[in-house]
């Protein structure tokens, strides 16, 4: 059904069910909802006046005609972290300052709360002026830096026609910024540098995508984080009650009909306003931990609820709890798999004025913390509905690259479900609903922040296609210098091989890697005595995987002996069974199986080390490259088994098969400079030992 059409109908539906507020103006329904705001603003000055007339607090009164702050201004570097009291009290700022120009007053007062989600901002004018058929933007590029990042941040900013380019400031809203400092304050002794440079980031509302997030850094981003959502949450909230008061006092003073008839719009078609997407109960776990301190609310409902369904189940046991056993693993695989790691999950998040109620309906939510896998069994187990992600304003996607190893085809569904126009009005006041909502333009106003520990290409093709803020977008850069990349952790000695093979573009790509490992790579394996046996063939995707083991499951059955090469193999992927795992790692150690085909996400899950690799082949550079410099330690781990034999790094060799569409993962294993070169230059085979 055509956007206009539906939203006409659900308009119709939702001003004819009983109950609703009825009005006697002669004007359509369409066209109140669309007067601009400066009706409000007139019809309520009598009441302004009024309230102006006591005394404001200290803390909502400006001072010199400067913008009410937070008790505490925290400043570093020229970042600077104040507590934004909503504009909702900006007519106490108005009679302080009243010396000032209107104008200069209004244009000093807008903060990016206000000029992005304001029903008649900047960004939403820009919006509104663009044709119907306009459904993403174009941008502009430039690189930037931060103080307290280490890495370089690339800008950019949508090319609109009279777009005001200027970049609003906002800051956490006051009292949510308090309990993010008493918290601080506990743990850090105060905000640290990295604290604040999120913060300043994050309050632009510009979308951010941070694919370089260290494990050790992991908890300040949340922190920060689950800050800026509790902040967003709390400055929506106040915005609709200030604006339900003022009609209650209209209401109650006996005013017309026409005084009452406001065009407040401060809402959208559905409660819900933030959405963070997690790979594990583990996670959610510390972020509803987090959202609760800095939610504002003095109880918790459900709490012992929550408790018991995301900590361990009864009678589970952690095995990396154990010391001995979390000492055979690295340090990020015990920080993502410690604790319950059940990946489907759904939780709803509802604050009022004193309690946050956990478990609440997602109709009835502020927040919504959920896996992509979790979220969508619930949608289509409800038929399809997604309604309740019409008016999504933000979306967080902690621990990226561990979404990536589950299914990412999960995470796009949710985000194709996102800021659409709901399929029922569900008691909506479309009177109240904002301008961009109406139009269907929801996905221009959301801020989506994705954070990752390491870039790759379907991350990548989310953050230039699927984002779409006029607020512009960022992304983090960090080159890889070759003394830090990959291949320089690899045993001296080793001879690595990286082929090339040209593909003319992303869709071909797949195919032109299988004819290529198919006819010229097993063919070069094949060749020798050690590489034709004792040899790990390491594939990213699983598709890959399936299609390369039909290949040589029918070459065994083809072969005829003596004139085709033996290709014997065995298989782990993340859906073997530990049974078969258990019988191929000891097929290929004692040299039953020439060949190991395992899967990176196999690797990634159970990060087990393969005994009697002596040969290690890279199908495609791995998405996560830690691992390349991790598979090729197997073959020198003999003494870990209680071998004698040493290996000689000589005996050792990788083979890496690429193209151009994989430089961002090859940058982390040869260093940025050096994967420019074997990309575009005339040399196909590249060697280093």
């Amino acid at each position: 059904m055509d956007p206009t059409l539906k939203l006409l109908t659900l308009i119709n539906v939702s001003a004819a069910k009983p109950g609703k507020r009825q009005r006697s103006s002669n004007l359509t329904h369409y066209d109140k909802i669309t007067r601009k705001a400066v009706a409000a603003q007139q019809a309520t000055a009598s009441t302004s006046k009024a309230a102006l007339s006591s005394t404001p607090s200290p803390s909502k009164r400006a001072k010199n005609g400067a913008a009410p702050v937070a008790s505490t201004t925290i400043s570093q570097n020229g970042l600077e972290l104040v507590g934004e009291v909503s504009d909702d009290d900006e007519e106490d700022f108005d009679a302080a300052s009243s010396s000032a120009p209107k104008k200069q007053q209004k244009k000093s007062q807008i903060t990016a709360f206000d000029a992005h989600f304001g029903s008649d901002g900047p960004h939403a004018q820009a919006i509104a002026k663009l044709p119907e058929s306009t459904t993403s933007l174009t941008w502009s590029t430039s690189r930037s830096t931060l103080p307290s990042f280490s890495t370089q941040l690339i800008v950019s900013s949508p090319s609109l026609p009279e777009f005001d380019s200027q970049q609003y400031s906002g800051q956490p809203q006051v009292k949510v910024l308090d309990a993010f400092n008493a918290f601080t304050a506990k743990h850090f002794s105060s905000p640290t540098p990295l604290h604040k440079a999120l913060a300043t980031t994050l309050g632009s509302y510009a979308d951010f995508c941070d694919a370089n997030v260290a494990l050790r850094d992991r908890a300040q981003y949340r922190q920060v984080l689950a800050m800026h959502a509790m902040s967003h949450v709390a400055k929506t909230r106040r915005r609709v009650l200030k604006n339900n008061e003022k009609l209650a006092k209209l209401a109650a003073s006996g005013a017309s009909d026409a005084d009452t008839d406001l065009d407040l719009r401060d809402q959208g078609f559905t409660r819900p306003k933030v959405l963070v997407l997690l790979p594990f109960r583990n996670s959610a776990l510390e972020w509803v931990d987090l959202l609760t301190k800095f939610s504002l609310c003095s109880q918790v409902d459900n709490k012992s609820r929550f408790a018991k369904e995301y900590n361990l189940p009864e009678g589970a046991i952690d095995k990396l709890a154990d010391a001995s056993v979390a000492a055979k693993y690295p340090e990020d695989h015990i920080a993502n798999f410690a604790g319950n790691i059940d990946d489907s999950f759904k939780l709803g998040l509802k604050v009022t004025r004193k309690s946050l109620k956990l478990f609440s309906g997602f109709y009835d939510s502020d927040v919504i913390v959920a896996s992509p896998l979790g979220l969508r069994l619930g949608m289509e187990k409800d038929k399809g509905d997604s309604d309740f992600l019409s008016s999504i304003e933000m979306v967080i996607v902690d621990q990226t690259d561990v979404i990536s190893m589950q299914n990412w085809e999960h995470l796009e569904y949710v985000f194709d479900k996102l800021n659409h126009i709901p399929r029922q009005s569900r008691d909506t006041d479309f009177s109240r609903v904002k301008q961009f909502y109406l139009d269907n333009r929801a996905g221009m106003f959301r801020q989506t922040i994705m954070l990752s520990a390491h870039d790759f290409p379907a991350l990548r093709s989310v953050y230039n296609h699927t984002l779409q803020n006029v607020a512009g977008k960022i992304r983090t850069v960090a080159p890889t210098p070759e003394s830090e990349a990959e291949m320089s952790k690899v045993v001296s000695g080793v001879r690595q091989t990286f082929t090339r093979f040209e593909a003319a573009n992303p869709h071909s790509e797949p195919d032109l890697r299988f004819a290529h490992f198919t006819t010229k790579t097993l063919a070069q394996l094949s060749k020798s005595a050690v590489s034709s046996s004792h040899t790990l063939i390491l594939v990213p995707s699983y598709f890959d995987f399936v299609r390369l083991d039909a290949f040589l499951r029918e070459h065994n059955e083809k072969r005829k002996p003596g004139e085709t090469a033996n290709l014997s193999y065995t298989s782990i992927s993340e859906y073997s069974t530990p049974k078969d795992i258990r019988r191929a790692r000891e097929a290929f150690a004692s040299g039953k199986k020439r060949f190991l085909l395992l899967t990176e996400r196999a690797h990634f899950y159970r990060r087990f080390k393969i005994r009697g690799t002596k040969t290690v082949v890279f199908y495609q550079v791995p998405q996560n490259a830690r691992y390349f410099s991790e598979v090729l330690e197997f073959p020198f781990l003999n003494k870990d088994w209680g071998e004698e034999e040493e290996v000689d790094a000589n005996e050792v060799a990788s083979y890496v098969v690429y193209s151009k569409y994989d430089l961002i993962g090859l940058e982390k294993v040869v260093g940025t400079e050096q994967a420019k070169a074997m990309v575009a230059g005339d040399k196909a085979t590249w060697k280093f030992v």
